[in-house]
Protein backbone atom coordinates (compact mmCIF):
# COMPACT_ATOMS: atom_id res chain seq x y z
CA UNK A 1 0.00 0.00 0.00
CA UNK A 2 1.32 3.36 -0.45
CA UNK A 3 1.14 6.26 1.95
CA UNK A 4 -1.62 7.99 0.65
CA UNK A 5 -3.90 4.56 1.18
CA UNK A 6 -6.34 4.82 4.16
CA UNK A 7 -5.73 3.76 7.15
CA UNK A 8 -6.46 -0.12 7.94
CA UNK A 9 -10.07 1.12 10.12
CA UNK A 10 -11.44 2.91 6.96
CA UNK A 11 -13.69 -0.06 5.74
CA UNK A 12 -15.30 1.86 3.34
CA UNK A 13 -12.37 3.30 1.76
CA UNK A 14 -10.52 0.10 1.15
CA UNK A 15 -13.24 -1.32 -0.31
CA UNK A 16 -13.68 1.53 -3.02
CA UNK A 17 -9.27 1.41 -3.15
CA UNK A 18 -9.84 -2.19 -3.78
CA UNK A 19 -12.85 -1.72 -5.88
CA UNK A 20 -11.13 0.49 -8.18
CA UNK A 21 -7.88 -2.10 -8.47
CA UNK A 22 -10.65 -5.05 -9.70
CA UNK A 23 -12.19 -2.78 -12.11
CA UNK A 24 -8.50 -1.82 -13.87
CA UNK A 25 -7.85 -5.85 -13.73
CA UNK A 26 -4.81 -5.88 -11.26
CA UNK A 27 -6.39 -8.54 -9.23
CA UNK A 28 -3.80 -9.64 -6.87
CA UNK A 29 -4.09 -6.02 -5.42
CA UNK A 30 -7.55 -6.47 -5.04
CA UNK A 31 -7.16 -9.31 -3.50
CA UNK A 32 -5.04 -8.06 -0.82
CA UNK A 33 -7.72 -5.20 -0.40
CA UNK A 34 -10.28 -7.38 0.15
CA UNK A 35 -8.40 -9.78 2.38
CA UNK A 36 -7.47 -6.56 4.61
CA UNK A 37 -10.92 -5.73 5.21
CA UNK A 38 -12.04 -9.20 6.02
CA UNK A 39 -9.29 -9.09 8.61
CA UNK A 40 -11.18 -6.75 10.31
CA UNK A 41 -14.73 -7.54 9.54
CA UNK A 42 -14.93 -11.88 8.74
CA UNK A 43 -18.08 -11.27 6.87
CA UNK A 44 -18.34 -8.71 5.05
CA UNK A 45 -20.97 -9.35 2.36
CA UNK A 46 -19.68 -7.47 -0.25
CA UNK A 47 -15.49 -8.07 0.61
CA UNK A 48 -16.37 -11.93 0.48
CA UNK A 49 -18.34 -11.56 -2.87
CA UNK A 50 -15.90 -9.76 -4.59
CA UNK A 51 -12.56 -12.13 -3.44
CA UNK A 52 -14.36 -15.03 -4.24
CA UNK A 53 -14.68 -13.46 -7.99
CA UNK A 54 -11.04 -12.92 -7.94
CA UNK A 55 -10.17 -16.48 -6.35
CA UNK A 56 -12.38 -18.58 -8.97
CA UNK A 57 -10.35 -18.48 -11.42
CA UNK A 58 -7.06 -18.53 -9.62
CA UNK A 59 -5.44 -22.45 -10.10
CA UNK A 60 -4.93 -24.35 -6.79
CA UNK A 61 -7.26 -21.84 -4.84
CA UNK A 62 -10.83 -23.69 -5.29
CA UNK A 63 -11.20 -25.12 -2.03
CA UNK A 64 -10.71 -21.23 -0.69
CA UNK A 65 -13.14 -20.05 -3.33
CA UNK A 66 -15.94 -22.44 -3.01
CA UNK A 67 -15.58 -21.47 1.40
CA UNK A 68 -15.66 -17.54 0.47
CA UNK A 69 -18.43 -17.89 -1.98
CA UNK A 70 -20.25 -20.22 0.17
CA UNK A 71 -19.79 -17.62 3.11
CA UNK A 72 -21.12 -15.12 1.03
CA UNK A 73 -24.29 -16.78 -0.20
CA UNK A 74 -25.09 -17.00 3.44
CA UNK A 75 -25.02 -13.68 3.88
CA UNK A 76 -26.46 -12.58 0.42
CA UNK A 77 -28.38 -15.56 -1.09
CA UNK A 78 -29.73 -13.43 -3.44
CA UNK A 79 -26.60 -12.37 -5.33
CA UNK A 80 -26.36 -13.09 -9.26
CA UNK A 81 -22.57 -13.08 -9.24
CA UNK A 82 -21.67 -14.98 -6.18
CA UNK A 83 -24.64 -17.70 -7.59
CA UNK A 84 -22.74 -17.81 -11.12
CA UNK A 85 -19.73 -18.15 -9.67
CA UNK A 86 -20.16 -21.03 -7.26
CA UNK A 87 -21.99 -22.27 -10.54
CA UNK A 88 -18.72 -22.49 -12.74
CA UNK A 89 -16.73 -23.96 -9.97
CA UNK A 90 -19.25 -26.78 -9.17
CA UNK A 91 -19.31 -27.52 -12.40
CA UNK A 92 -15.23 -27.79 -12.94
CA UNK A 93 -15.81 -30.35 -9.99
CA UNK A 94 -18.18 -32.73 -12.01
CA UNK A 95 -20.93 -31.51 -10.23
CA UNK A 96 -23.45 -30.10 -13.34
CA UNK A 97 -26.63 -30.79 -11.52
CA UNK A 98 -25.45 -28.47 -8.43
CA UNK A 99 -24.33 -26.29 -11.24
CA UNK A 100 -27.78 -26.40 -13.08
CA UNK A 101 -29.55 -25.18 -10.09
CA UNK A 102 -26.84 -22.56 -9.07
CA UNK A 103 -26.89 -21.08 -12.71
CA UNK A 104 -31.15 -21.30 -12.41
CA UNK A 105 -31.20 -19.33 -9.31
CA UNK A 106 -28.50 -16.70 -10.76
CA UNK A 107 -30.95 -16.34 -13.61
CA UNK A 108 -33.85 -15.69 -11.85
CA UNK A 109 -32.44 -12.55 -10.14
CA UNK A 110 -30.50 -11.58 -13.23
CA UNK A 111 -32.54 -12.62 -16.50
CA UNK A 112 -29.82 -11.10 -18.67
CA UNK A 113 -26.74 -12.28 -17.30
CA UNK A 114 -26.01 -14.13 -20.65
CA UNK A 115 -22.84 -16.27 -19.02
CA UNK A 116 -25.24 -17.88 -16.73
CA UNK A 117 -27.37 -19.40 -19.21
CA UNK A 118 -24.67 -20.31 -21.06
CA UNK A 119 -23.22 -22.45 -18.55
CA UNK A 120 -26.55 -24.04 -17.82
CA UNK A 121 -26.16 -25.17 -21.80
CA UNK A 122 -23.13 -26.92 -20.82
CA UNK A 123 -23.79 -28.42 -17.42
CA UNK A 124 -27.50 -29.67 -19.35
CA UNK A 125 -25.71 -30.88 -21.64
CA UNK A 126 -22.89 -32.77 -19.34
CA UNK A 127 -26.34 -33.78 -17.70
CA UNK A 128 -27.35 -35.66 -20.62
CA UNK A 129 -30.42 -33.21 -21.83
CA UNK A 130 -29.26 -32.01 -24.87
CA UNK A 131 -33.07 -29.60 -26.14
CA UNK A 132 -32.25 -28.52 -22.90
CA UNK A 133 -29.21 -27.33 -23.34
CA UNK A 134 -30.07 -25.89 -26.77
CA UNK A 135 -32.67 -23.89 -25.27
CA UNK A 136 -30.19 -22.60 -22.84
CA UNK A 137 -27.69 -21.64 -25.32
CA UNK A 138 -30.22 -20.02 -27.52
CA UNK A 139 -31.14 -17.59 -24.28
CA UNK A 140 -28.04 -16.78 -23.98
CA UNK A 141 -27.49 -16.13 -28.04
CA UNK A 142 -30.54 -14.16 -27.91
CA UNK A 143 -29.12 -12.35 -24.51
CA UNK A 144 -26.25 -11.36 -26.40
CA UNK A 145 -25.72 -12.31 -30.33
CA UNK A 146 -22.00 -11.78 -29.88
CA UNK A 147 -21.39 -14.57 -27.18
CA UNK A 148 -19.13 -16.52 -28.88
CA UNK A 149 -18.50 -19.20 -26.42
CA UNK A 150 -22.38 -19.87 -26.29
CA UNK A 151 -22.49 -20.59 -30.32
CA UNK A 152 -19.22 -22.76 -29.64
CA UNK A 153 -21.21 -24.49 -27.08
CA UNK A 154 -24.14 -24.79 -29.33
CA UNK A 155 -22.30 -26.35 -31.61
CA UNK A 156 -20.46 -29.06 -29.53
CA UNK A 157 -24.76 -29.86 -28.48
CA UNK A 158 -25.45 -30.00 -32.40
CA UNK A 159 -22.65 -32.44 -33.27
CA UNK A 160 -23.03 -34.90 -30.42
CA UNK A 161 -26.84 -34.78 -31.96
CA UNK A 162 -25.22 -35.57 -34.84
CA UNK A 163 -26.66 -32.14 -36.86
CA UNK A 164 -23.39 -32.18 -38.30
CA UNK A 165 -24.21 -28.98 -40.82
CA UNK A 166 -26.46 -26.87 -38.08
CA UNK A 167 -23.19 -27.42 -35.56
CA UNK A 168 -20.44 -26.27 -38.60
CA UNK A 169 -22.66 -22.77 -39.16
CA UNK A 170 -22.18 -22.45 -35.19
CA UNK A 171 -18.81 -23.13 -35.26
CA UNK A 172 -17.71 -20.73 -37.78
CA UNK A 173 -19.53 -17.95 -36.08
CA UNK A 174 -18.06 -18.87 -32.88
CA UNK A 175 -14.62 -18.94 -35.03
CA UNK A 176 -15.75 -14.87 -36.25
CA UNK A 177 -16.86 -13.65 -32.83
CA UNK A 178 -13.38 -14.95 -31.54
CA UNK A 179 -10.77 -12.21 -30.85
CA UNK A 180 -7.55 -12.34 -32.68
CA UNK A 181 -6.11 -13.29 -29.48
CA UNK A 182 -4.92 -15.52 -27.90
CA UNK A 183 -4.28 -17.65 -31.25
CA UNK A 184 -4.50 -20.60 -29.28
CA UNK A 185 -8.21 -20.06 -28.62
CA UNK A 186 -8.85 -19.39 -32.59
CA UNK A 187 -6.65 -22.69 -32.93
CA UNK A 188 -8.88 -24.58 -31.11
CA UNK A 189 -12.16 -23.84 -32.26
CA UNK A 190 -10.55 -24.29 -36.34
CA UNK A 191 -9.83 -27.65 -35.17
CA UNK A 192 -13.02 -28.56 -33.56
CA UNK A 193 -14.78 -26.52 -36.87
CA UNK A 194 -12.59 -29.01 -39.17
CA UNK A 195 -13.75 -32.24 -37.68
CA UNK A 196 -17.57 -31.48 -37.63
CA UNK A 197 -17.48 -29.66 -41.16
CA UNK A 198 -15.67 -32.80 -42.35
CA UNK A 199 -18.48 -35.05 -41.11
CA UNK A 200 -21.19 -32.26 -42.26
CA UNK A 201 -19.58 -32.73 -46.28
CA UNK A 202 -18.27 -29.26 -45.58
CA UNK A 203 -14.55 -29.29 -46.17
CA UNK A 204 -14.70 -26.34 -48.59
CA UNK A 205 -15.82 -24.69 -45.45
CA UNK A 206 -13.29 -26.03 -43.37
CA UNK A 207 -10.31 -25.29 -45.64
CA UNK A 208 -12.14 -21.60 -46.32
CA UNK A 209 -11.59 -20.93 -42.74
CA UNK A 210 -7.87 -22.73 -42.30
CA UNK A 211 -7.11 -20.43 -45.26
CA UNK A 212 -7.58 -17.16 -43.73
CA UNK A 213 -6.05 -18.34 -40.37
CA UNK A 214 -3.03 -19.19 -42.02
CA UNK A 215 -2.75 -15.89 -43.86
CA UNK A 216 -3.10 -14.16 -40.58
CA UNK A 217 -0.61 -16.41 -38.15
CA UNK A 218 1.60 -17.95 -41.52
CA UNK A 219 4.01 -19.44 -39.24
CA UNK A 220 2.06 -20.95 -36.48
CA UNK A 221 2.53 -24.54 -36.18
CA UNK A 222 -0.91 -25.78 -35.44
CA UNK A 223 -2.62 -23.60 -38.31
CA UNK A 224 -0.21 -25.09 -40.50
CA UNK A 225 -0.98 -28.74 -39.26
CA UNK A 226 -4.84 -28.38 -39.38
CA UNK A 227 -4.76 -26.60 -42.67
CA UNK A 228 -2.79 -29.30 -44.27
CA UNK A 229 -5.07 -32.08 -42.77
CA UNK A 230 -7.55 -30.14 -44.39
CA UNK A 231 -5.79 -30.84 -47.71
CA UNK A 232 -5.50 -34.08 -47.29
CA UNK A 233 -8.92 -35.32 -46.42
CA UNK A 234 -9.60 -33.27 -49.88
CA UNK A 235 -7.05 -35.62 -51.62
CA UNK A 236 -4.88 -32.67 -51.92
CA UNK A 237 -2.01 -34.77 -50.64
CA UNK A 238 0.42 -32.86 -52.69
CA UNK A 239 -0.53 -29.31 -51.43
CA UNK A 240 -0.43 -30.82 -47.60
CA UNK A 241 2.94 -31.71 -48.26
CA UNK A 242 4.20 -28.71 -50.01
CA UNK A 243 2.81 -26.68 -47.43
CA UNK A 244 4.49 -28.77 -44.50
CA UNK A 245 7.89 -28.64 -46.13
CA UNK A 246 7.96 -24.66 -46.43
CA UNK A 247 7.00 -24.49 -42.73
CA UNK A 248 9.59 -26.60 -42.06
CA UNK A 249 11.96 -25.00 -44.25
CA UNK A 250 10.75 -21.60 -42.85
CA UNK A 251 11.15 -22.66 -39.36
CA UNK A 252 13.85 -24.31 -39.23
CA UNK A 253 15.90 -25.11 -36.05
CA UNK A 254 13.75 -22.78 -33.68
CA UNK A 255 15.13 -22.70 -29.88
CA UNK A 256 12.69 -22.08 -27.07
CA UNK A 257 12.36 -23.72 -23.47
CA UNK A 258 14.67 -22.71 -20.43
CA UNK A 259 17.03 -19.37 -20.84
CA UNK A 260 19.09 -20.51 -18.15
CA UNK A 261 22.71 -21.43 -20.01
CA UNK A 262 23.34 -24.22 -17.74
CA UNK A 263 20.04 -26.16 -18.46
CA UNK A 264 20.71 -29.18 -20.51
CA UNK A 265 20.19 -28.81 -23.95
CA UNK A 266 17.83 -31.11 -25.90
CA UNK A 267 17.00 -31.27 -29.71
CA UNK A 268 13.56 -32.28 -30.06
CA UNK A 269 13.17 -33.76 -33.64
CA UNK A 270 10.79 -34.45 -36.02
CA UNK A 271 10.01 -34.73 -39.37
CA UNK A 272 7.39 -33.71 -42.12
CA UNK A 273 5.16 -36.66 -42.73
CA UNK A 274 5.60 -38.41 -39.24
CA UNK A 275 3.60 -39.02 -36.31
CA UNK A 276 5.06 -37.69 -33.81
CA UNK A 277 5.27 -38.27 -29.83
CA UNK A 278 2.50 -35.65 -27.79
CA UNK A 279 4.95 -33.38 -26.30
CA UNK A 280 2.73 -30.53 -24.80
CA UNK A 281 2.77 -32.05 -20.74
CA UNK A 282 5.71 -34.27 -21.04
CA UNK A 283 8.06 -32.01 -21.92
CA UNK A 284 9.01 -29.51 -18.99
CA UNK A 285 10.32 -26.49 -20.98
CA UNK A 286 10.94 -24.86 -18.02
CA UNK A 287 13.95 -26.74 -16.94
CA UNK A 288 15.15 -27.56 -20.74
CA UNK A 289 16.82 -25.64 -23.36
CA UNK A 290 15.09 -26.79 -26.74
CA UNK A 291 16.02 -26.58 -30.32
CA UNK A 292 12.68 -27.88 -32.35
CA UNK A 293 13.79 -29.08 -35.88
CA UNK A 294 11.12 -30.97 -38.51
CA UNK A 295 13.35 -32.96 -41.29
CA UNK A 296 12.09 -31.60 -44.90
CA UNK A 297 10.13 -35.33 -46.70
CA UNK A 298 12.29 -37.07 -49.25
CA UNK A 299 12.30 -35.50 -52.74
CA UNK A 300 12.86 -32.09 -51.32
CA UNK A 301 16.13 -30.44 -52.89
CA UNK A 302 17.67 -29.76 -49.90
CA UNK A 303 16.27 -32.88 -47.56
CA UNK A 304 16.49 -33.36 -44.68
CA UNK A 305 17.94 -29.97 -42.63
CA UNK A 306 17.06 -27.09 -45.35
CA UNK A 307 19.64 -24.52 -44.44
CA UNK A 308 20.29 -25.54 -41.19
CA UNK A 309 23.69 -26.71 -40.49
CA UNK A 310 24.64 -30.15 -38.45
CA UNK A 311 26.96 -28.22 -36.66
CA UNK A 312 24.52 -26.25 -35.21
CA UNK A 313 22.51 -29.50 -34.25
CA UNK A 314 25.65 -31.17 -32.73
CA UNK A 315 25.73 -28.26 -29.94
CA UNK A 316 22.90 -29.93 -27.91
CA UNK A 317 23.92 -32.50 -25.16
CA UNK A 318 21.02 -35.02 -26.28
CA UNK A 319 18.42 -35.88 -29.18
CA UNK A 320 15.23 -36.54 -28.48
CA UNK A 321 13.73 -38.39 -31.49
CA UNK A 322 9.91 -37.56 -30.88
CA UNK A 323 8.82 -39.56 -34.35
CA UNK A 324 6.76 -42.39 -32.83
CA UNK A 325 4.55 -43.16 -35.01
CA UNK A 326 5.91 -46.65 -37.46
CA UNK A 327 2.76 -46.94 -38.93
CA UNK A 328 2.51 -43.11 -40.00
CA UNK A 329 6.73 -43.33 -41.40
CA UNK A 330 7.07 -42.24 -44.58
CA UNK A 331 10.96 -43.40 -44.40
CA UNK A 332 11.44 -40.48 -42.22
CA UNK A 333 12.52 -42.98 -39.42
CA UNK A 334 15.39 -43.74 -41.18
CA UNK A 335 16.59 -40.51 -42.27
CA UNK A 336 15.97 -39.55 -38.44
CA UNK A 337 18.56 -42.34 -37.81
CA UNK A 338 21.17 -41.26 -39.90
CA UNK A 339 20.91 -37.96 -38.58
CA UNK A 340 20.85 -38.97 -35.07
CA UNK A 341 24.02 -40.60 -36.02
CA UNK A 342 25.75 -37.68 -37.52
CA UNK A 343 24.75 -35.52 -34.18
CA UNK A 344 26.59 -37.98 -31.90
CA UNK A 345 24.92 -37.39 -29.11
CA UNK A 346 22.68 -39.68 -26.61
CA UNK A 347 19.34 -40.76 -28.22
CA UNK A 348 15.82 -40.60 -26.56
CA UNK A 349 13.72 -43.13 -28.53
CA UNK A 350 15.83 -44.15 -31.12
CA UNK A 351 14.34 -44.40 -34.41
CA UNK A 352 15.39 -47.71 -34.99
CA UNK A 353 13.44 -49.07 -31.95
CA UNK A 354 10.03 -47.07 -32.73
CA UNK A 355 9.99 -49.20 -36.42
CA UNK A 356 9.57 -52.31 -34.43
CA UNK A 357 6.08 -51.02 -32.83
CA UNK A 358 4.04 -50.50 -35.70
CA UNK A 359 0.69 -51.95 -34.89
CA UNK A 360 0.89 -54.91 -36.81
CA UNK A 361 4.30 -56.02 -35.63
CA UNK A 362 2.64 -56.56 -31.87
CA UNK A 363 1.46 -60.15 -32.22
CA UNK A 364 5.27 -60.76 -32.77
CA UNK A 365 6.77 -58.25 -30.50
CA UNK A 366 4.40 -59.72 -27.77
CA UNK A 367 4.22 -62.91 -28.23
CA UNK A 368 4.10 -65.74 -25.76
CA UNK A 369 3.87 -62.80 -22.73
CA UNK A 370 1.66 -65.17 -19.75
CA UNK A 371 -1.15 -63.27 -19.22
CA UNK A 372 -1.64 -61.29 -21.95
CA UNK A 373 -3.83 -61.52 -24.75
CA UNK A 374 -2.67 -59.85 -28.21
CA UNK A 375 -5.20 -59.47 -31.32
CA UNK A 376 -4.57 -60.48 -34.73
CA UNK A 377 -3.59 -57.43 -36.56
CA UNK A 378 -3.36 -57.02 -40.49
CA UNK A 379 -2.03 -54.56 -42.92
CA UNK A 380 -4.85 -54.26 -46.07
CA UNK A 381 -6.00 -51.83 -48.47
CA UNK A 382 -9.41 -50.89 -49.02
CA UNK A 383 -9.75 -53.04 -52.25
CA UNK A 384 -8.36 -55.93 -50.46
CA UNK A 385 -10.94 -55.71 -47.47
CA UNK A 386 -13.25 -55.84 -50.07
CA UNK A 387 -12.88 -58.88 -50.89
CA UNK A 388 -12.53 -60.08 -47.19
CA UNK A 389 -15.55 -61.48 -45.85
CA UNK A 390 -16.30 -60.23 -41.97
CA UNK A 391 -17.07 -63.93 -40.23
CA UNK A 392 -15.78 -61.89 -36.65
CA UNK A 393 -16.16 -58.32 -35.63
CA UNK A 394 -12.90 -56.38 -37.07
CA UNK A 395 -11.69 -53.20 -35.64
CA UNK A 396 -10.49 -50.54 -38.86
CA UNK A 397 -8.95 -47.72 -39.17
CA UNK A 398 -6.47 -45.61 -41.01
CA UNK A 399 -2.56 -46.80 -40.65
CA UNK A 400 -0.53 -44.19 -38.66
CA UNK A 401 -4.39 -43.13 -36.98
CA UNK A 402 -4.29 -42.42 -33.30
CA UNK A 403 -7.62 -40.97 -31.02
CA UNK A 404 -10.28 -43.44 -32.19
CA UNK A 405 -11.56 -41.06 -34.31
CA UNK A 406 -11.48 -43.00 -37.43
CA UNK A 407 -12.30 -46.79 -35.57
CA UNK A 408 -15.20 -48.74 -37.14
CA UNK A 409 -16.31 -51.48 -35.81
CA UNK A 410 -17.27 -54.11 -38.41
CA UNK A 411 -19.57 -57.13 -37.63
CA UNK A 412 -20.32 -58.01 -40.68
CA UNK A 413 -20.21 -57.56 -44.50
CA UNK A 414 -22.84 -54.56 -44.40
CA UNK A 415 -20.84 -52.93 -42.17
CA UNK A 416 -17.29 -53.43 -44.15
CA UNK A 417 -19.25 -51.85 -47.52
CA UNK A 418 -20.70 -49.15 -45.82
CA UNK A 419 -16.99 -48.18 -44.47
CA UNK A 420 -15.54 -48.88 -48.05
CA UNK A 421 -18.49 -46.30 -49.39
CA UNK A 422 -17.02 -43.66 -47.20
CA UNK A 423 -13.71 -44.22 -49.19
CA UNK A 424 -10.92 -44.72 -46.34
CA UNK A 425 -7.40 -43.86 -47.15
CA UNK A 426 -4.96 -46.55 -48.92
CA UNK A 427 -3.41 -48.68 -45.98
CA UNK A 428 -5.79 -49.70 -43.33
CA UNK A 429 -5.74 -51.63 -39.92
CA UNK A 430 -7.88 -54.43 -39.37
CA UNK A 431 -7.71 -56.07 -35.57
CA UNK A 432 -9.75 -58.82 -34.00
CA UNK A 433 -12.31 -57.33 -31.75
CA UNK A 434 -12.57 -58.75 -28.37
CA UNK A 435 -15.31 -58.44 -26.37
CA UNK A 436 -13.97 -56.73 -22.90
CA UNK A 437 -16.72 -55.78 -20.58
CA UNK A 438 -16.54 -56.22 -17.32
CA UNK A 439 -19.20 -58.26 -15.17
CA UNK A 440 -20.87 -54.93 -14.40
CA UNK A 441 -21.28 -54.61 -18.17
CA UNK A 442 -19.27 -51.07 -18.61
CA UNK A 443 -16.40 -51.40 -20.72
CA UNK A 444 -12.81 -50.37 -19.12
CA UNK A 445 -9.73 -48.90 -20.87
CA UNK A 446 -6.58 -48.58 -18.90
CA UNK A 447 -3.21 -46.60 -19.67
CA UNK A 448 -0.19 -47.61 -18.64
CA UNK A 449 3.01 -44.82 -19.45
CA UNK A 450 6.79 -46.44 -19.58
CA UNK A 451 9.77 -44.42 -18.66
CA UNK A 452 12.52 -46.01 -19.34
CA UNK A 453 10.82 -48.82 -19.63
CA UNK A 454 9.49 -48.64 -15.99
CA UNK A 455 5.30 -48.66 -15.73
CA UNK A 456 3.04 -45.81 -14.14
CA UNK A 457 -0.61 -45.77 -14.49
CA UNK A 458 -1.95 -42.95 -15.77
CA UNK A 459 -5.16 -43.50 -16.26
CA UNK A 460 -8.71 -45.21 -16.10
CA UNK A 461 -11.54 -44.60 -18.12
CA UNK A 462 -15.18 -46.23 -17.36
CA UNK A 463 -17.73 -46.14 -20.34
CA UNK A 464 -20.64 -47.66 -21.38
CA UNK A 465 -19.79 -48.52 -25.24
CA UNK A 466 -17.14 -50.61 -26.29
CA UNK A 467 -15.61 -46.93 -27.61
CA UNK A 468 -13.80 -46.06 -24.75
CA UNK A 469 -12.48 -42.64 -24.52
CA UNK A 470 -11.25 -40.75 -21.45
CA UNK A 471 -13.43 -37.56 -22.49
CA UNK A 472 -16.35 -39.84 -23.67
CA UNK A 473 -16.61 -41.65 -20.53
CA UNK A 474 -17.08 -38.47 -18.68
CA UNK A 475 -15.12 -39.37 -15.51
CA UNK A 476 -15.66 -36.15 -13.59
CA UNK A 477 -19.45 -36.87 -13.51
CA UNK A 478 -19.48 -39.76 -11.34
CA UNK A 479 -17.78 -40.37 -8.37
CA UNK A 480 -18.01 -43.82 -8.50
CA UNK A 481 -15.79 -44.16 -11.16
CA UNK A 482 -13.14 -41.36 -10.06
CA UNK A 483 -12.60 -43.56 -6.80
CA UNK A 484 -12.27 -46.40 -9.45
CA UNK A 485 -10.06 -44.46 -10.96
CA UNK A 486 -8.12 -43.23 -7.63
CA UNK A 487 -7.60 -46.84 -6.68
CA UNK A 488 -5.75 -48.00 -10.04
CA UNK A 489 -3.29 -45.14 -9.60
CA UNK A 490 -2.76 -45.60 -6.27
CA UNK A 491 -1.57 -48.92 -6.89
CA UNK A 492 -2.07 -50.59 -10.37
CA UNK A 493 -0.19 -53.69 -9.50
CA UNK A 494 -3.16 -54.68 -6.89
CA UNK A 495 -6.09 -53.99 -9.34
CA UNK A 496 -4.33 -55.76 -12.49
CA UNK A 497 -3.21 -59.03 -9.79
CA UNK A 498 0.19 -60.50 -9.96
CA UNK A 499 -0.44 -62.01 -13.66
CA UNK A 500 -1.39 -58.90 -15.30
CA UNK A 501 1.29 -56.69 -13.50
CA UNK A 502 3.96 -58.86 -14.82
CA UNK A 503 2.60 -59.10 -17.94
CA UNK A 504 2.55 -55.60 -18.09
CA UNK A 505 5.93 -55.39 -17.21
CA UNK A 506 7.42 -57.35 -19.92
CA UNK A 507 5.78 -55.07 -22.81
CA UNK A 508 7.46 -52.11 -20.75
CA UNK A 509 10.81 -54.41 -21.91
CA UNK A 510 9.94 -55.51 -24.46
CA UNK A 511 8.94 -52.05 -26.30
CA UNK A 512 12.32 -51.35 -24.68
CA UNK A 513 11.61 -47.40 -25.58
CA UNK A 514 12.72 -44.83 -23.22
CA UNK A 515 8.87 -43.35 -23.59
CA UNK A 516 6.31 -45.46 -24.20
CA UNK A 517 3.02 -46.50 -22.84
CA UNK A 518 0.06 -48.59 -23.82
CA UNK A 519 -3.85 -49.21 -23.59
CA UNK A 520 -5.32 -52.04 -22.44
CA UNK A 521 -8.59 -53.65 -20.58
CA UNK A 522 -8.33 -56.13 -17.31
CA UNK A 523 -10.83 -59.21 -18.59
CA UNK A 524 -12.29 -61.15 -16.33
CA UNK A 525 -9.98 -64.25 -16.82
CA UNK A 526 -7.22 -61.87 -15.08
CA UNK A 527 -5.67 -61.02 -18.31
CA UNK A 528 -5.20 -58.26 -19.91
CA UNK A 529 -6.04 -57.28 -23.54
CA UNK A 530 -3.84 -55.63 -25.22
CA UNK A 531 -5.18 -52.43 -27.94
CA UNK A 532 -2.32 -50.51 -28.46
CA UNK A 533 1.92 -49.89 -27.26
CA UNK A 534 3.61 -47.20 -29.45
CA UNK A 535 5.49 -43.87 -28.33
CA UNK A 536 2.27 -41.96 -29.51
CA UNK A 537 0.30 -42.36 -26.03
CA UNK A 538 -0.99 -39.12 -25.13
CA UNK A 539 -0.14 -37.58 -21.27
CA UNK A 540 -1.34 -34.68 -20.32
CA UNK A 541 -3.15 -32.97 -17.08
CA UNK A 542 -6.13 -31.09 -17.92
CA UNK A 543 -8.18 -31.70 -15.45
CA UNK A 544 -9.01 -29.60 -12.58
CA UNK A 545 -6.92 -30.45 -9.32
CA UNK A 546 -10.05 -30.02 -7.28
CA UNK A 547 -12.26 -32.60 -9.05
CA UNK A 548 -9.27 -35.40 -9.95
CA UNK A 549 -6.83 -34.51 -6.91
CA UNK A 550 -5.44 -38.15 -7.24
CA UNK A 551 -4.35 -37.52 -10.64
CA UNK A 552 -2.19 -34.60 -9.61
CA UNK A 553 -0.78 -36.56 -6.93
CA UNK A 554 0.40 -39.26 -9.32
CA UNK A 555 0.65 -37.95 -12.87
CA UNK A 556 3.64 -35.28 -12.16
CA UNK A 557 5.86 -38.32 -11.04
CA UNK A 558 5.84 -39.35 -14.70
CA UNK A 559 6.46 -36.26 -16.10
CA UNK A 560 9.22 -36.02 -13.55
CA UNK A 561 10.63 -39.27 -14.42
CA UNK A 562 10.84 -38.29 -17.71
CA UNK A 563 12.49 -34.96 -16.51
CA UNK A 564 15.30 -36.98 -14.92
CA UNK A 565 15.94 -39.77 -17.84
CA UNK A 566 16.51 -36.72 -19.90
CA UNK A 567 19.06 -34.92 -17.41
CA UNK A 568 20.77 -38.44 -16.77
CA UNK A 569 21.25 -39.18 -21.05
CA UNK A 570 22.34 -35.18 -21.34
CA UNK A 571 24.98 -35.89 -18.98
CA UNK A 572 26.01 -39.39 -20.35
CA UNK A 573 24.51 -41.06 -17.87
CA UNK A 574 22.35 -44.59 -18.63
Amino acid sequence: MTDASPPPDDVPALLAEAQAHHAAMRLDEAEAGYRRILAREPDHPLALGLLGLILVDRPGQEAEAQAVLERHLARRPSDSAGLYSLGRLKARQGDDAGAADLFRRAMAQSPGLAPAHNELGVALNGLGRPDEALAALDQAIATDPAYGAAHANRGAVLAGLGRFGEATDAQLEALRLAPAEPVALRTSLLKTLTRTAGKAGRLDVAEAAARAEHAAHPRDPDIVELLAEVLEAEDHARDALALRNDHARQTGAQPGGATDPEAPRILLLGAVGGGHVPLRYLLDTSRFATLALGMLSHGQPDAPLGGVALASLQAVDVVFNTLGDADRDAGQLAAAKRLCAAIGKPVINPPAAILKTARDQAPRLFARIEGLVTPGVRRVSPAELAHLSIERPLLARPAGDHGGENLVLLRGDADRDAYLASEPPDTLILTDFHDFRSPDGLWRKHRIIFVDRRPYPYHLAIGRDWLVHYWRAEMARSADKKAEEERFLDDWRAVFGPRAAAATEEIGRRLNLDYAGMDCALLPSGELLLFEANACILLHLDEPEAAFPYKHRHVPQIREAFSRLVIDRAAGRG
